[in-house]
């Protein structure tokens, strides 16, 4: 259930993960935003256990970040759901995205947040 929880963070972050959670260049996506946004590993290990009460703005545009990498959100938060379903093959996760897909926040990085979120409630 851990490494489940672990992959579906990181899908983050994004769809992607769930089906490559080995995959080099999303690890790339992950170090690159977390370090651009400041994130530290305690934070994303904690929020990757479900164990942060508050996500912090820099955890949620990192998510964006990650997410603007992979081609599945633009710069202006824009879920492309289509994208990310290209990018998947378990249907269980396309019915996720589209149950996700509309959740909209108040910036573009609280977007990706809420559909992160999202997802990971549909594992």
């Amino acid at each position: 259930m851990k490494s489940f929880i672990t992959i579906a963070l990181l899908v983050v972050y994004s769809v992607v993960v769930l089906c490559h959670p080995n995959d080099p260049e999303m690890r790339k996506f992950i170090e690159d935003c977390n370090k651009e946004h400041n994130v530290s590993p305690k934070d994303f290990h904690d929020f990757m256990e479900g164990k942060l009460t508050t996500v912090p703005e820099s955890l949620k545009c990192s998510s964006h970040c990650i997410m603007v990498k992979q081609g599945v959100m633009d710069e202006s938060g824009n879920f492309k759901a289509d994208v990310a379903k290209a990018k998947i093959t378990e249907e269980k996760f396309a019915a996720a995205i589209d149950e996700c897909k509309d959740l909209t926040g108040s910036t573009p990085c609280d977007t990706a947040m809420k559909i992160t979120e999202c997802m990971i409630t549909h594992k």
